[in-house]
């Protein structure tokens, strides 16, 4: 049996994948709240629009607890994506742990991920379009991710709420391939259709899924480990300690 593991920055939880087929995941779920990252008593990590780390203040009710924090993903569900028909994953803020045979369908759940918060088909390295992800015999394939929206640093919280959900609908046909919404997880209510927007939370809450920290997917791993050029590896550096997006945002 394969394990792998999922976590947040994301990781890849690789297995190939086959059509048609919805295998067995079993997740496990830890948290470890006695370790802690030592810092003073009056600071805590916090990100800026270029992901580059920073430090805050903490709350006034004495820690930065998890409930305080931005971008964790809480929740991912998929329909009709890849080969799974239905699935609903929860999500703990620190480790997860998700394993499951060969095609069960565990790097998909990592794929939805990418998908959900505005990322490419390219950048999957799974398929070359977006209708490749809906699963054989569908129309349409939905995938949403759950982020969490609370504490100092939250994304405008009066609308878009405590946990903002990210949905996007792939369609076999039509004019338009895929569609964003994006709903306050309050209230339920539709705040946006804007992709613009999307790239706007991911940007806020520092999570940049084509970099290969946040997201490292299999033939990526296969890729850095079997690299033998200079250029490729400091490639690799540049896009995983972010100095690429920090060079684009100064240039703007």
């Amino acid at each position: 049996m394969a394990k792998a593991r999922l976590k947040h920055p994301l990781e890849d939880a690789g297995a190939e994948l086959s059509n048609g087929k919805r295998g067995r995941i079993d997740s496990e779920q830890t948290s470890d709240s006695d370790q802690e990252t030592d810092m003073a008593p009056s600071q805590s990590r916090a990100r800026n629009q270029t992901g580059v780390v920073r430090l805050r203040a903490r709350t006034e009710n004495g820690g930065s607890a998890d409930d305080q924090s931005i971008g964790i993903v809480e929740r991912v569900e998929l329909t009709d994506f890849m080969c799974h028909e239905r699935a609903d994953v929860n999500l703990c803020p620190k480790v997860n742990f998700i394993t499951g045979q060969n095609g069960s369908g565990k790097s998909a759940i990592l794929t939805a991920m990418i998908i959900a918060m505005g990322g490419k088909a390219s950048a999957t390295n799974r398929a070359p379009s977006l209708k490749e992800f809906i699963r054989e015999g569908r129309s349409r394939a939905v995938v949403r991710v759950h982020l969490r929206n609370r504490g100092s640093e939250a994304y405008h919280p009066e609308l878009f709420g405590g946990t903002i959900i990210v949905e996007r609908q792939i369609s076999a046909a039509g004019s338009s391939v895929s569609q964003f919404k994006i709903r306050n997880g309050d209230t339920g209510e539709i705040v946006s259709r804007k992709k613009d927007d999307v790239v706007e939370i991911t940007d806020h809450m520092a999570i940049q899924v084509d970099n290969p920290i946040n997201i490292l997917s299999q033939d990526a791993a296969r890729e850095f480990l079997a690299s033998t050029s200079p250029d490729k590896m400091y490639h690799f550096f540049l896009k995983g300690t972010q100095l690429f997006q920090l060079r684009e945002d100064l240039e703007v």
